[in-house]
C-alpha cells in the first residue's frame, strides 16, 4: 500500500470523530474549502475506500461483534459515538458512498447543506456511479445495520438486566431472611436477659432467709456451747475445791 493510501485508511472518520469533542459546532466557524477535484490519476484509477480498523467489508455483512455498550464503566455520550464509528468503520464498503460524502463534510468543519454538495460534487469525479440515489440507499443501509447492531445488542442487555434484577431479588429475600432470624433471636435474647435480670434483683429476697436461719443457728450454737462449758469448768473448780 503506498503512503497515500495509507494517510488515507489512517484518515477516514476522523473528521466526523474530532466534530464530537468540538464545543463550537455554529455556522459562523470558519469552514474548510471544498475537496479539490481528484487528478487524472485517481480518476483513471479509483481505489476503493479503506478504513482505520479494517478492509472494506462486503454489502449485506452483518456488524462485527464490537459491543456498543460493554460493560467498560463508560456512561458517557462522546464515548458511546466512538464506538459507534468503530462499527460504522467495519461496516463501510467498497467504493464512494453516503461514508465518503458524510466524512468529506465533516472535514470542511461541520456536516451541512452546502458541505455535503460540496463533498458530492467533488467525489463524483472518483467514482461516476455516485449519485442522490445511491447516497440515500447506502445511508440508510448503514443506519438500518447501526440499529440491527444496537437492537441485538440492547436485547442481550435487557436479558443482563433481568438476571442482575433476579439477582437483586434474591439477596433481598435472603438479606431479609437472615435479619428476620436474628431479629427473632435478638427479641429472645432480650426475653432472656430480663428474665436473668429480674432473677438477679430477686436473689437476696430468696437467700436471705437461709442466710439469717443459719446465721441464728450458728449464734444459738456457741452460745450453748459457752454455757455448757461454762457448766464444765464451775464442775471442774467444785471438783478442785472439794476433792482431795
Amino acid at each position: 500500500m503506498s503512503n497515500n493510501e495509507n494517510q488515507r485508511s489512517s484518515g477516514i472518520l476522523n473528521s466526523l470523530k474530532r466534530l464530537i469533542f468540538e464545543d463550537d459546532q455554529t455556522s459562523s466557524a470558519p469552514q474548510s474549502p471544498a475537496p479539490a477535484a481528484p487528478t487524472q490519476e485517481k480518476l483513471s484509477n479509483p481505489k476503493p475506500t479503506y478504513n482505520s480498523v479494517a478492509q472494506p467489508v462486503a454489502s449485506g455483512k452483518t456488524p462485527p461483534p464490537i459491543p456498543i455498550t460493554a460493560n467498560d464503566g463508560s456512561t458517557d455520550l462522546k464515548e458511546m459515538k466512538l464506538k459507534v464509528y468503530a462499527i460504522l468503520e467495519k461496516l463501510n464498503e467498497q467504493g464512494v458512498d453516503f461514508f465518503e460524502v458524510w466524512n468529506a463534510a465533516a472535514a470542511m468543519g461541520k456536516v451541512e447543506e452546502n458541505t455535503l454538495k460540496a463533498a458530492y460534487t467533488s467525489l463524483k469525479f472518483v467514482d461516476s456511479s455516485l449519485s442522490k440515489e445511491k447516497l440515500v440507499a447506502t445511508g440508510t443501509n448503514y443506519a438500518n445495520k447501526l440499529k440491527a447492531t444496537i437492537a441485538k445488542e440492547s436485547e442481550q442487555k435487557q436479558e443482563e438486566k433481568r438476571r442482575t434484577e433476579q439477582d437483586r431479588s434474591m439477596e433481598i429475600a435472603n438479606l431479609n431472611s437472615e435479619i428476620k432470624a436474628l431479629t427473632e433471636n435478638i427479641n429472645k435474647l432480650q426475653d432472656d436477659l430480663q428474665k436473668k435480670q429480674t432473677a438477679l434483683g430477686q436473689i437476696n429476697e430468696k437467700y436471705e432467709p437461709k442466710i439469717k436461719e443459719i446465721e441464728q443457728k450458728i449464734t444459738i450454737g456457741n452460745a450453748a456451747v459457752d454455757e455448757v462449758i461454762t457448766e464444765i469448768n464451775n464442775a471442774l473448780h467444785m471438783i478442785n475445791q472439794s476433792i482431795t
